[in-house]
C-alpha cells in the first residue's frame, strides 16, 4: 500500500512487516509519513517540528533529527472556519476576471491625475559607483584601503546618448505596439493612436515622475521606462464619450463568480469571531491592524457586511517589470449609500512600493471594467491609511 502511490499527509507510525532488500524502498516507504501537516509559520516565522515513528525497517542512511525526551508536544489547537448557512443573506460575491477586453477604434483617455506617481531615486537605482585597482593578491570583499587612486564611475555617458524626447517617444512606441498588433490592418489605427499616446505619456512624465538628485535622462533604464509602459498601460481605456465600446471584463469560463459561501478551512493562526460577516471568523497573520480593520466594520452602521479575502481566490492581475503577477486585497464590503448597495475593495496600506503603486493602478481597471459590465453590482476601490479614520472613509461613502 505504501509503495503504490499512496498519499496521505496524516500518516505519524509506520510499521514494517518485512525486510526491505532495497534502500531506495525504504526511504520511499518511510517517505510516507513524511508529508507535512502543519504549514503554519511561528512566531519565529519557523514551521513546527513534526515527528514519524518507523518500527521494523533499518534506516541509517539518512539522518534523521533524534526525538526529543518527554513525550511529543500536542499540536496546536486549530479553529474551523466557515460560511454559516444562517447567514446565507449577508454572502458576498464576485467576479472572477482574468483579462480585459481592449477594442478601441480611434480614441482613448487616462485619468493621468489619479495616477501614482514614479520616482527616479539613486537611492534604489544607483547611479555613481566608486571603483579602485586591485594590488597583489586580496582575500574577502573589496575595500577602498591601499595604495592607488578612487575613480567614479556614473552613467554620464549613457545619459549623453540618451535625450528625454528619444525616451517619451520610445515608451509612447511601445504602449502603442500594445495597444494595436503590427498587423496590417491595424496601421491606420496606430497611426491615430500614436500621437494621443504620447500627448498621455508626455503629461505623465511632467506631473508623475519625480526625480530626486538624478538627471530626466535617467529614465532611459529599461527599468523605468517598463515602470512607466505597465504605468500607462494599465491606466489607457476607450474614450466611450467619442463612441468608443467600454472596457470590459474577461470573466473566468468555468469559475465565472466566486462567494463567501465557497469559504470552508482550518487554521491555527489567531481567529476573531463575526457577527457581520457571512465567514464565521476573520483570520488575523499577527497584523494587529486586521483586528482593528474588523472591529470598525463591525461597528459601522453603513456596512452590511464584509470578508477578509482569505482562502477566497479573489485575485486582479496585473504586471510588473515584464512579469504577471496576482494582487489580492485585504477586505470586500457591501455598504449602504443613498443610491442603493456598493461593492467596496477595501486596501490598507502604509508605505508605498512602485509594486503597490502599480497594484492600486489595476484595481481600479478592474473596478471600472466590473462597472462597466454592470452584472456584478457597483464597485468602488478604497485606500486607508489608517484603521483608525476607517469610519469617517466609510461614511464618507454614505451619498
Amino acid at each position: 500500500m505504501l509503495t503504490e502511490g499512496w498519499d496521505a499527509n496524516n500518516v505519524t507510525q509506520v510499521f514494517g512487516l518485512r525486510a526491505f532488500t532495497s534502500q531506495l524502498l525504504c526511504e520511499q516507504v518511510v517517505g510516507r509519513g513524511l508529508r507535512r501537516m502543519n504549514y503554519t509559520l511561528d512566531e519565529n516565522g519557523m514551521l513546527p517540528a513534526e515527528y514519524v515513528d518507523v518500527y521494523g525497517i533499518p534506516f541509517e542512511v539518512i539522518p534523521v533529527k533524534k526525538k526529543g525526551k518527554g513525550p511529543t508536544p500536542p499540536p496546536p489547537p486549530s479553529t474551523l472556519v466557515q460560511a454559516m448557512k444562517e447567514r446565507e443573506h449577508l454572502r458576498i460575491e464576485f467576479p472572477r476576471v482574468e483579462g480585459y477586453v481592449f477594442d478601441v477604434k480611434s480614441r482613448i483617455k487616462a485619468g493621468v491625475g489619479g495616477l501614482k506617481e514614479i520616482t527616479v531615486d539613486p537611492g534604489k537605482e544607483p547611479t555613481k559607483v566608486v571603483v579602485k585597482g586591485t594590488v597583489s593578491y586580496k582575500i574577502g570583499f573589496p575595500t577602498r584601503l591601499g595604495p592607488g587612486h578612487d575613480v567614479y564611475q556614473d552613467r554620464n555617458p549613457f545619459h549623453e546618448t540618451k535625450r528625454v524626447k528619444e525616451i517619451i517617444f520610445e515608451i509612447s512606441k511601445r504602449i502603442t505596439n500594445a495597444l494595436k498588433n503590427k498587423d496590417k490592418f491595424q496601421w491606420q489605427a496606430r497611426e491615430i493612436l500614436f500621437p494621443q499616446v504620447l500627448s498621455i505619456a508626455k503629461r505623465y512624465i511632467e506631473e508623475k515622475v519625480t526625480f530626486i538628485d538624478a538627471k530626466p535622462n535617467e529614465m532611459a533604464l529599461e527599468k523605468y521606462i517598463q515602470l512607466i509602459v505597465e504605468r500607462l498601460l494599465a491606466a489607457i481605456e476607450p474614450d466611450t464619450s467619442e463612441g468608443e465600446a467600454p472596457l470590459l471584463p474577461i470573466i473566468e469560463r468555468f469559475r465565472p463568480k466566486g462567494s463567501t459561501s465557497e469559504v470552508l478551512f482550518r487554521t491555527v493562526r489567531r481567529a476573531h469571531s463575526t457577527l457581520k460577516s457571512h465567514v464565521s471568523h476573520v483570520v488575523t497573520d499577527n497584523k494587529s491592524w486586521e483586528h482593528t480593520v474588523a472591529f470598525y466594520l463591525e461597528d459601522n452602521s453603513n456596512v452590511i457586511s464584509y470578508v477578509k479575502n482569505d482562502h477566497l481566490d479573489f485575485s486582479i492581475p496585473y504586471d510588473f517589470l515584464g512579469v504577471r503577477h496576482y494582487y489580492y486585497p485585504d477586505f470586500m464590503i457591501r455598504c449602504k449609500t443613498r443610491d442603493g448597495e456598493l461593492m467596496v475593495i477595501l486596501e490598507v496600506k502604509g508605505y508605498e512600493s512602485e509594486q503597490d503603486r502599480q497594484k492600486k493602478t489595476a484595481a481600479e481597471r478592474w473596478v471600472k471594467a466590473a462597472n462597466y459590465h454592470g452584472g456584478y453590482g457597483r464597485w468602488e476601490l478604497v485606500e486607508c491609511k489608517d484603521p483608525r479614520s476607517l469610519n469617517k472613509v466609510l461614511d464618507g461613502l454614505f451619498r
